[in-house]
């Protein structure tokens, strides 16, 4: 039986990406996709979190975190084809309008959530320590993309970059949401020998 999973296409260390080439999976649009992947698991993870913990705006939460799940394949065929080789494989790309969502949502959750004065040394419970996750895979997803803008110059990735530098401060200010109040924050005595 043939298996839908394993096309042995990738033995030899090559892949093939949207836009037809075939390229090595350390090229900087598999480092690229592979940390987008990261982000998305860690999204879902995080939604399910959210979900069951059932916190105060957990259904406004988990709606959006859905929404963020499905833009992120939207991101990974810009990442796939970063010259547009192939324009009928994309689905969209993100601009203004994915934009002004996100730094929507994230206003409407600062105009609710305190934050703290001082850096956060640990969240307070599983759902923020995830968000927190989160928010780190999603500035490591953010360096390389500019990885791949250098390794591709031509790669116009300028509302894609915006876009996920907001996503990590997005994630900050949800995990702060989600430490209902309780903040962690360094104190610096507690780092003596």
């Amino acid at each position: 039986m043939k298996s839908q999973v394993t096309t042995k296409y990738g033995d030899d260390g090559m892949t093939s990406i949207l836009g037809g080439d075939r390229i090595s999976k350390n090229h900087p649009i598999v480092e690229a996709n592979g940390t987008l992947d990261s982000l998305r698991t860690r999204i879902a993870r995080l939604r399910l979190m959210v979900i069951e913990r059932n916190p105060a705006g957990a259904e406004k939460h988990a709606e959006f975190l859905w929404w963020l799940l499905h833009v992120c394949f939207v991101v990974g065929s810009e990442i796939s084809d970063p010259l547009w080789k192939r324009h009928a494989s994309h689905p969209g790309k993100i601009g203004p309008e994915h934009l002004k969502k996100l730094e929507d949502e994230q206003a409407r959750l600062e105009l609710s959530t305190p934050l703290p004065h001082g850096f956060v040394v640990s969240a307070a419970n599983i759902a923020s320590a995830e968000a927190d996750v989160t928010a780190t895979v999603a500035r490591e997803f953010e360096r390389r993309l500019v990885a791949l803008h250098e390794a591709i110059p031509g790669f116009a990735c300028g509302d894609l970059l915006v876009f996920s530098n907001r996503l990590s401060d997005y994630l900050f200010i949800l995990a702060r949401r989600l430490d209902d109040g309780r903040f962690q924050t360094v104190d610096y005595n507690a780092a003596r020998p």
